[in-house]
């Protein structure tokens, strides 16, 4: 699969249709093995279905962005990895480089040519954006540079990783395995923007895998077995080069779920109340920290640009939200939470204009406000609130729910942007407003 220069999708090519069958016959043998061996199990019953749905839900992703947008940043991605496919065959050396440079300064002419053929240049000026096309460039090797296989194996990465957030769930036995399986493995927005050939999957992934290491800590079936410690390492080194501020959305949570354990095991109220009130301000103290560094300053310069970009460029239409934010401090970014938390988890409306996914996302949002509205008004939100906090793994998700919404709706601007930012958060919020003493079951005995 190529492009011309224009970036016009062509026909697909013997390599690419012998790649995405191999491709298919591998993955589909993974998983009708693992259920095969696992089908006496009754919350297996979602695992193929869960499959399906990812896998699908990146396929779609990948024509819709192919026939709408000739394929906007995902075929951007995957362009980018084939021209560093061919740079590995043309010069080794220039190939590892440029796998290792964090040169910012860095030009394409120096490493690729018209043999190799030039990325995006936008792809390659921005450090977040390249170091992404050169993790694809690794399945680029495994799939003859195929987009539609590459996307299947992205797509399975996800899966499991949503599949080892439904199995974590499972073992506190805090949530039927319906309410389960629909949180970790059926939110729309989440199973659309998370499994294709985007940095959007990369991130979710990452995150999810480090938020089940972190709470693993407090899980008797976790802490006995030994930890993948490269993946996890692996996963922080990846978060920190394409979105580093979503390690604080991974890392917060941990301290939180540190909290909520040492807490429930207090006898005074007064010695619940306080520890989980240190936690909470250690919390804050690593965002203020991280506003205060040269990181974060580049973060909140980078937001006030697209604030005010946003504020008068009209060519952004009627996607567009405006926060009302004027004042772009560290302290202006804390008084701005309540509204930016808010934009993430209710919007956008259903009555704000949008394409055809907005408004979907618009429906999910409102279903997530009558979600809010119900707990608060169902007579235990008191009682409800109580477990909540005093529970790791839902203080936890609460935590990574508030800190992620915080980042996505303050610097997203566009609901197109914000819908894709958010969607890792979701299935945390979902199980939050969904608990219910009631839903409680044993837990699981063993992991499978």
């Amino acid at each position: 699969m190529n492009f011309t220069e224009e970036g016009s999708f062509q026909f697909l090519g013997f390599f690419d249709f012998f790649s995405i069958f191999l491709w298919f016959i591998i993955l589909f043998l993974f998983v009708s093995t693992t259920y095969s061996n696992n089908k006496t199990k009754s919350y297996f019953r979602y695992y193929k279905n869960a499959f399906y749905v990812k896998f699908f839900s990146a396929i779609i992703f990948s024509i819709i962005y192919i026939i709408n947008y000739q394929g906007g940043d995902s075929t951007a991605y995957w362009d980018s990895a084939q021209k560093l496919n061919n740079l590995f065959w043309d010069s080794p050396t220039k190939y590892f480089h440029e796998m290792f440079s964090m040169n910012p300064l860095r030009m394409r002419y120096d490493s690729f040519d018209l043999e190799t053929g030039l990325p995006p240049n936008w792809i390659y000026k921005e450090d977040e954006a390249w170091f992404a096309a050169k993790v694809f460039s690794l399945l680029s090797f495994l799939t003859f540079k195929s987009y539609f296989a590459m996307t299947m194996i992205t797509a399975y990465v996800s899966f499991r990783v949503s599949w080892m957030l439904y199995e974590m769930i499972l073992r506190y036995g805090l949530f039927k395995e319906r309410i389960a399986a629909i949180g970790s493995l059926f939110i729309p927005s989440t199973c659309f923007w998370c499994t294709g050939i985007t940095k959007d999957m990369i991130i979710y992934s990452c995150v999810i895998y480090l938020f089940i290491q972190f709470i693993g800590f407090f899980d008797s079936n976790l802490t006995k077995q030994k930890r993948n410690w490269l993946l996890i390492v692996s996963s922080v080194f990846l978060i920190i080069n394409i979105r580093d501020f979503m390690l604080l959305s991974a890392i917060g949570p941990f301290f939180m779920a540190i909290g909520s354990r040492w807490s429930s095991r207090q006898k005074s109220t007064f010695s619940k109340i306080f520890i989980q009130f240190l936690f909470i301000s250690m919390i804050f103290f690593l965002l203020i920290t991280f506003l205060g560094s040269e990181k974060g300053a580049e973060f909140t310069k980078e937001a006030e640009v697209i604030q005010n970009d946003l504020k008068t460029n009209e060519s952004y239409g009627e996607n567009r939200y405006d926060l009302g934010i004027n004042d772009f401090s560290a302290l202006g970014m804390i008084r701005a939470m309540p509204i930016s938390i808010f934009t993430a988890f209710y919007r956008p409306f259903v009555w704000e204009p949008g394409s055809l996914f907005i408004k979907i996302s618009a429906l999910e949002a409102l279903f997530f406000l009558f979600l809010t509205i119900r707990l608060i008004f169902s007579g235990n939100f008191l009682k409800s609130f109580s477990d909540i906090r005093n529970h790791e793994m839902l203080m936890a998700s609460l935590v990574f729910s508030l800190i992620l919404g915080f980042f996505a709706g303050y610097t997203s601007g566009l609901f197109g942007v914000l819908v894709r930012f958010k969607a890792p958060l979701l299935p945390f919020l979902f199980l939050v407003l969904m608990y219910k003493k009631e839903n409680e079951l044993p837990k699981l005995e063993s992991k499978s």
